[in-house]
């Protein structure tokens, strides 16, 4: 066999290889779930990938903090939603944000003072709630009832109220999910942080509280982010670097005014550029919002997402 002849069929045996190898990964990236692929991107802090919070879930078309509420997020590709948990009388979990019944549903009185049992009696109302909602035919979901929605389909912030932190991390323990879920907490000490070694967690640092950020105090856990809350746009100017610099992400909220000083919604619904694109300049790469839908149609025209 003449030199070239070894030579061509070496190269064509690379290239055979080196396109398996490519077929190969492209299989693997394809066979990631839904969870997974948003589990790489949490993991990994980068300017231009801006990951899309909904606050409270997408609650436009269904009642907040509730099991059709998840379902649209999934279904708009939403990357994370924010939902609040509460603890019955008889120690079950269940997903509402107030204290009380009485904006959302069409009972009264506090969510501790009654059973699973007598929740499960009342319907939720439309959106937000109030006065004037309408009811729907849904009911208040328990925490696994949620996370059976949330399961392999979207990650989770649990915004667990009072004393159910520690229950919560323990429910979510319990069924598996420790990597689908994100905790969040202010003002922790050092012990109660180490609780949170096995799953996703991120400090909330508020800038009222005075408390000067030092990133490495956090490092024990492992956050996958930072909440930062700021009246004054230099408190995100002055941290974002070293936050984004030390591999973390970045969160802000944008639902009112006083979360990200002036960077509201309501504000970047007339001029996104200015709001949530200023956020994005600064280093912000993880957004809760109240107008998930409209903040990922700004993303991705930006190519952000």
């Amino acid at each position: 066999m003449s030199p070239n002849v070894v030579v061509g069929t070496c190269i064509a045996f690379l290239v055979a290889i080196s396109a398996w190898n490519l077929s190969q990964a492209g299989e693997a990236a394809h066979s990631l779930s839904p969870v997974e692929v948003l589990r790489q991107r949490l993991e990994t802090s980068k300017p231009d990938d801006v990951m899309v919070i909904a606050h409270r879930a997408c609650w436009h078309q269904a009642p907040e903090d509730s099991l059709p509420a998840i379902q649209d997020c999934i279904d708009l590709g939403v990357d994370m939603v924010e939902i609040d948990v509460q603890i019955t009388a008889d120690n079950q979990l269940v997903i509402m944000h107030d204290e009380t019944v009485d904006r959302t549903t069409n009972g009264v009185g506090h969510i501790g003072d009654k059973t699973l049992a007598e929740l499960k009696t009342l319907y939720l109302k439309e959106g937000q709630g109030g006065d004037r909602a309408a009811l729907t035919a849904h009911k208040i979901p328990t925490l696994e009832e949620a996370l059976a929605v949330i399961r392999g389909k979207i990650l989770v912030n649990l915004d667990a109220k009072g004393e159910t932190l520690f229950p919560t991390l323990e429910a979510v323990r319990h069924l598996g999910m420790t990597k689908e879920v994100l905790f969040k907490a202010a003002n922790l000490s050092q012990q109660d942080m180490t609780q949170f070694k096995d799953v996703y967690f991120m400090p909330v640092v508020r800038e009222v509280d005075g408390t000067p950020l030092d990133v490495s105090t956090y490092q024990g856990v492992h956050p996958v982010a930072f909440e930062i809350v700021f009246e004054n746009p230099g408190y995100l100017q002055r941290h974002a670097k070293d936050i984004t610099g030390n591999g973390h992400r970045l969160w802000v909220n944008t639902m009112w005014a006083g979360l990200a000083a002036s960077y509201t919604d309501a504000s970047a619904l007339q001029d996104p550029d200015a709001h949530w694109g200023y956020l994005v300049t600064q280093g912000v790469n993880m957004i809760q919002t109240d107008e998930p839908q409209t903040l990922l149609d700004y993303l991705k025209a930006k190519k952000l997402r």
